[in-house]
C-alpha cells in the first residue's frame, strides 16, 4: 500500500509537470533526462562528446523537449540548466539502449532492468513478508523513482556483493566490480574486503574493474578515457562554485554547509567524517577478538559509513542505506533487540520519507538519522563482540 502510494504520488507530481509546461510555465525534469540526453548523445556522435559540456547541453535540450513531445518553448527547455556527465565511461554502455526508446518507455525500461540487482539483493538478505516491506516500503524508494536515477542498480550490486561474500565470493567480486559505475561509493569496500580476508571477492572485483574498463575503451573508444578524467576535477570543483544544489546533498559536507559553515570547513568536516568511518570499517571488519562473525552487521556498518565518508551524496544515493536496515532488522530478528533499538531502526528508516520536505534541513536531517542508524548498528556488533557476551 505505502509503494502504490509512491506511486500514486510520481504520477501526480509528472501529470502537475505536464500541466505546468502546458501553461508556459518552468516543466518538471528529472536526473533520467541528462542519461536519456547521453545515450542520444552518443548514438549521434562520439562516446566523448558526452564530457563536452556544450555538447551535453545540447543534448540535454533535446531530452527536455523528448520528455513533453516536442511542446516546449526554447526558454523552457532551457531552464532545465546545465548537467554535466560526471559518471565514467563504463556506465555509458548502460545508457545506449535507451536512446532506442521513446522517453517514457525508456523512463520505465530503465527502473525496472535497474531494480532486478536491487530485489536480487534483498531476497539475499532477508526473507520472510519483511521482504516486501523493506524492499518497496523504503522512502529512498520514491526518492529513485521520482529522479529516475541509479539508487536501485547501486544499491543492487553493492548489496549482492556483500550478500555473496560466503556462498559466492567470485560473483560477489563481479557485482562490486560493475558497481564501480559510481565509483566514489567504493572508497571504502576495498579495505574491509582486504580486512575481511575476502580475497576471492577482491581480486574478482579488481579483474572486473579492469575488464569492464578496457570493455568500454574498446566499444567507445580510448579517447573515452582521457575526456572522463580530464573533467573530473572539474566535476569537483563545481560544488566550490556552487553548481550543484546544496539542499539535495545529504552528505556531511552538505549538511554543515547548510547550517552555515563555509565551504573551507565543509570540506574538513567531510574529510574528518570519512577518516572515521574508515576507522569504523577497519574495526567492523578486522578487530574481531573474540571471533564473533556477524556478516549482516558488519555490511550494514560498511553501507552506512560509505554515505558518511563520501561528499557528494543525492537523496536517491540513500537507496544504499535500504539493505543496510535490512541487515540490521535481520540481525535484530535473529538475536532479539530492546524495545528502544526497534524504535530507533522504524523511525530513523520511516524519517528519511521527510528529508526532501525539508528543505535546506533536509541534509542535516539525513545525515542524523544515518548516524543514528550506524550507531545503532556499531552498539549491537561491539556488544556481540564483548567476551562476556561469549557466555
Amino acid at each position: 500500500m505505502i509503494f502504490i502510494g509512491y506511486l500514486i504520488a510520481v504520477a501526480i507530481l509528472y501529470v502537475d509537470g505536464h500541466r505546468a509546461a502546458a501553461r508556459g510555465e518552468r516543466p518538471m525534469l528529472t536526473d533520467f533526462t541528462s542519461l536519456y540526453a547521453a545515450s542520444i548523445l552518443v548514438r549521434e556522435q562520439t562516446a566523448v562528446e558526452v564530457y563536452r559540456i556544450e555538447k551535453m547541453y545540447n543534448a540535454s535540450l533535446l531530452g527536455a523537449q523528448a520528455a513533453y513531445d516536442g511542446n516546449l518553448t526554447e526558454n523552457q527547455a532551457r531552464a532545465i540548466g546545465i548537467h554535466p556527465w560526471m559518471y565514467p565511461p563504463t556506465f555509458i554502455i548502460a545508457a545506449i539502449p535507451l536512446a532506442y526508446l521513446s522517453y517514457h518507455i525508456a523512463l520505465f525500461v530503465w527502473l525496472a532492468v535497474t531494480a532486478i540487482p536491487y530485489f536480487a539483493a534483498m531476497r539475499a538478505i532477508v526473507q520472510g513478508p519483511a521482504f516486501w516491506l523493506l524492499t518497496l516500503a523504503a522512502p529512498p524508494v520514491f526518492y529513485n523513482i521520482i529522479y529516475g536515477q541509479n539508487g536501485f542498480l547501486i544499491a543492487g550490486l553493492i548489496g549482492l556483493g556483500l550478500a555473496w561474500l560466503k556462498p559466492r565470493p567470485v560473483l560477489a567480486g563481479v557485482c562490486i566490480g560493475l558497481a564501480s559505475v559510481k565509483p566514489h561509493f567504493g572508497l571504502l569496500i576495498p579495505i574491509a574486503l582486504i580486512c575481511g580476508a575476502h580475497w576471492k571477492t577482491f581480486w574478482s572485483a579488481v579483474i572486473t574493474l579492469i575488464g569492464s574498463g578496457l570493455l568500454a575503451g574498446l566499444l567507445l573508444g580510448g579517447d573515452v578515457w582521457f575526456g572522463f578524467i580530464g573533467t573530473f576535477l572539474a566535476n569537483v570543483r563545481g560544488l566550490e562554485l556552487g553548481i550543484y544544489k546544496w539542499w539535495v546533498l545529504p552528505s556531511v559536507m552538505g549538511a554543515l554547509h547548510q547550517a552555515g559553515l563555509d565551504l573551507a570547513w565543509a570540506w574538513r568536516g567531510q574529510i574528518l567524517a570519512a577518516m572515521f568511518s574508515l576507522a569504523v570499517v577497519i574495526w567492523a571488519w578486522w578487530w574481531n577478538p573474540v571471533r564473533v562473525s556477524l556478516p549482516g552487521l558488519e555490511a550494514a556498518i560498511l553501507c552506512f559509513a560509505t554515505l558518511l565518508a563520501v561528499p557528494m551524496v543525492y537523496y536517491y544515493d540513500q537507496m544504499l542505506m535500504v539493505p543496510a536496515m535490512a541487515w540490521l532488522w535481520g540481525d535484530m530478528h535473529t538475536r532479539g533487540s530492546r524495545q528502544w533499538e526497534q524504535i530507533a531502526l522504524i523511525g530513523g528508516s520511516a524519517g528519511l520519507i521527510g528529508v526532501i520536505q525539508m528543505g535546506s534541513g533536509g541534509p542535516i536531517y539525513g545525515v542524523l538519522l544515518c548516524c543514528l542508524l550506524l550507531g545503532l548498528s556499531i552498539r549491537r556488533l561491539a556488544k556481540a563482540r564483548r567476551p562476556s557476551a561469549l557466555s
